[in-house]
């Protein structure tokens, strides 16, 4: 008996059948598709992430406000030129202790300045402002390399305020408001760093074009130093804007606690190029990297979404719910910061 075969059927058996796609290649194909249409949605955040990352690092780069740098050039001639080093001024500092102590009685504690390599400040920079006509300046020196920045703004003019009336004078903290005076009787001495970047800035002002005016030094680093006092090891810390002089033994310093959330949120907010090359100065240059590369991640995905003709119709619309949302939580939190 023969059989024939109809060329339907033969068209039929020699077509090639579909096959269906590993399992594993269609789940890669959602994972991809679900990476591409994320990063469109997370355009926006990535370009100011790196955006606003950029200045962290750079606080004069297109500033809205006018600022400059100088360098030593700006402070030559000036106090702050010939300012002290740590080590100097703990030594001074342990003279004038040592002195204080023989003159009040026989058997005087002597102190002993110990690990002189150790001294330091506990940061590299010092805060002014000045309040010229029209202006507020904040100036910014640099304790360790010298040189700074200065930047200016409009004063604003001062508001008047209507008092609530539950307002009261004596409802402050159990450990009442922060002054400015000195805690205790320190040992103090002229020609101290405060008083050496007060007496610089109407130099520098003038050689950077601002105009001079009331000068408030805000804040100075304090000079930390190990003391040996009857036997016993110190870490003193020295605040030459207070004049306050204290320690604690350098055996029972407690190590600041610090939790993974509060690690991670602090690398966030870690900016500027300190005066010497380290971690902080390579954390400095990733954040430069990131920025750049973050920016290009959020434009070079634009194109690669363009060239895939199926993903354009989404992405198209996946790119306007967050152009939307985007513009809906910026004036959200213009509106939240102003209202602050």
């Amino acid at each position: 008996m023969s059989t024939t075969i109809s060329e339907t059927d033969f068209a039929t058996a020699a077509a090639p059948q579909p096959v269906r796609r590993p399992l594993g290649r269609r789940v890669m194909h959602v994972v991809r598709r679900a990476h591409l249409y994320f990063g469109l949605f997370l355009v926006p955040w990535a370009v100011l992430y790196g955006v606003s990352s950029f200045l962290f690092n750079h606080p004069t780069a297109f500033a809205d406000q006018p600022a400059v740098t100088f360098g030593n050039s700006a402070t030559a001639g000036t106090p702050f030129e010939t300012r002290q080093t740590p080590l100097e001024t703990a030594v001074q500092l342990v003279a004038q202790l040592n002195e204080k102590e023989t003159a009040k009685e026989k058997d005087a504690r002597i102190c002993t300045l110990v690990r002189p390599e150790a001294a330091k400040y506990n940061r590299e920079f010092a805060f002014a402002t000045v309040k010229a006509k029209g202006e507020q300046i904040s100036i910014l020196f640099d304790v360790v390399q010298g040189g700074g920045s200065i930047r200016s703004r409009p004063e604003e003019p001062v508001k008047a305020i209507e008092k609530a009336p539950f307002a009261t004078g004596n409802f402050a903290p159990p450990s009442g408001p922060r002054s400015g005076k000195p805690r205790g009787e320190a040992p103090a001495f002229a020609g101290s760093l405060h008083e050496r970047v007060r007496d610089s800035i109407p130099t520098v002002l003038e050689r950077s074009g601002f105009k001079s005016g009331e000068i408030t030094v805000t804040s100075v680093p304090d000079v930390v130093f190990f003391v040996e006092s009857d036997g016993k090891l110190w870490k003193a810390t020295y605040n030459s804007l207070t004049g306050s002089l204290g320690g604690q033994p350098a055996d029972e310093v407690p190590p600041e606690p610090i939790s993974t959330r509060r690690f991670l949120t602090r690398l966030h907010s870690a900016h500027g190029y300190p005066s010497s090359v380290g971690a902080r100065w390579g954390w400095a240059l990733v954040v430069d990297v990131m920025a750049f590369v973050m920016v290009f991640w959020g434009v070079s995905g634009l194109f690669m979404w363009w060239q895939i003709k199926a993903t354009r119709r989404i992405g198209f619309v996946v790119l306007l719910l967050s152009a939307a949302a985007a513009t809906a939580l910026g004036f959200g939190m213009y509106a939240a910061m102003s209202f602050s």
